[in-house]
């Protein structure tokens, strides 16, 4: 039987992050462009799971079926959970993949509570393990939510 499109089980991120931390224990060191699409895709798939929980909860965003929600309104729904230093690990890290092309770079971050602050960040294998861990922790309380 095929989940329901309002299913948040569908698009919980379990899986897709188990398969990145075997990645890492890999022999193969990952290149900037992978290790950059992989930041990426850790914290979309957080924030797509979150944002399909409140829908099933009833919290609807904007657009013709109210299902686009904001980054920032996930930003603050983690930081009111007490998540601050993992939430700001992944959107600093997210911020330097998506949005930088130097690496290493100085973000300057543009989100509340963090707008203006500026952090030199690297992308690295050091740096995805900290987003993982940090993805973990996430996706822990998002599961209980």
């Amino acid at each position: 039987m095929q989940p329901s499109i309002t299913d948040p089980e569908r698009l919980n991120p379990r899986g897709l992050l188990e398969h990145f931390n075997r990645i890492m224990k890999g022999k193969t060191a990952l290149n900037e462009v992978v290790l950059r699409r992989i930041i990426s895709a850790i914290y979309l798939s957080l924030f797509n799971y979150w944002s399909l929980k409140n829908y099933h909860k009833g919290a609807r965003g904007e657009g013709p079926l109210q299902d686009s929600f904001w980054y920032a309104s996930f930003h603050e729904d983690l930081l009111k959970r007490g998540l601050d230093h993992a939430i700001y690990t992944i959107y600093l890290y997210r911020v330097a993949a998506d949005h930088y092309v130097l690496n290493p770079t100085k973000v300057a971050l543009t989100s509340k509570p963090w707008k203006g602050k500026e952090m030199d960040v690297e992308i690295s294998e050091e740096a995805l393990k900290r987003v993982l861990e940090a993805a973990c922790d996430i996706l822990n309380m998002l599961e209980q939510y």
